[in-house]
């Protein structure tokens, strides 16, 4: 999936002036329930301003009348070197950045530098909810690297009246045993245990099981 997909565009952002008071600022991000909103002069991105940034200068500076200093400009405050992203990328890659680097949200240019909007934190995690089927039965399952066995692994599940929502491998490291994460629907909820022991009978390890409820109790 393309960030372009998840972006906030701009015609739907709430954003400042370089020209407006830090009062004015803090007042919109309070009031919006933020903690930052982008600086924007027309449709340019100038800069992004965050309500921790504006509480630090005020507590570690030398103003110390809090009505003088909310006078002062957004411009004097905002951060104005920010790492963009574009339209086209992977919300893995945008997901990398947000890790990589302390942001509230990552501002999407299009394939000529145009500011289009951003996308945020929040969105890449919904995402990323739906994409692994975070809701689904979650079963681990051990298995030697041997060519096939993972269309093998597919096969026994499709047949047994399970549906695939996201499937990932990884290596232990272990005398070549990989570990294979599923996420699944079954068709009936009566087969999972039927798919179980197909599973155990093919030389599949099921390592562990959790069903929709137990992921539920498990918050």
């Amino acid at each position: 999936m393309r960030v372009k997909h998840i972006l906030l565009p701009l015609k739907k952002l709430i954003t400042i002036s370089a020209d407006d008071t830090l009062g004015h600022a803090l007042q919109l991000i309070e009031d919006n329930g933020y903690l930052s909103l982008p600086v924007l002069e027309g449709e340019e991105l100038l800069g992004v301003l965050s309500k921790q940034f504006i509480f630090e200068r005020f507590f570690y500076g030398e103003e110390s009348d809090r009505d003088i200093y909310l006078q002062r400009s957004v411009r004097e405050l905002m951060v104005t070197k920010l790492p963009v992203i574009k339209e086209n990328a992977l919300i893995e890659q945008a997901a990398e950045k947000f890790f990589l680097q302390k942001l509230r949200f990552l501002p999407v240019v299009n394939e000529e530098g145009k500011f289009i909007g951003i996308v945020t934190q929040k969105e890449i995690f919904k995402k990323f909810v739906k994409i692994f089927g975070l809701r689904d039965i979650r079963i681990v399952v051990g298995t030697f690297d041997f060519k096939g066995r993972l269309a093998k692994l597919t096969e026994v599940i499709s047949k047994s009246g399970g549906n695939i929502g996201s499937i990932i491998q990884m290596d232990t490291e272990v005398m070549g045993i990989q570990e294979v994460v599923l996420r699944i629907k079954m068709e009936k909820p009566d087969q999972l245990p039927k798919l179980l022991r197909r599973l155990q009978d093919n030389g599949f390890l099921v390592r562990d099981v959790e069903t929709e409820e137990e992921q539920e109790r498990s918050k």
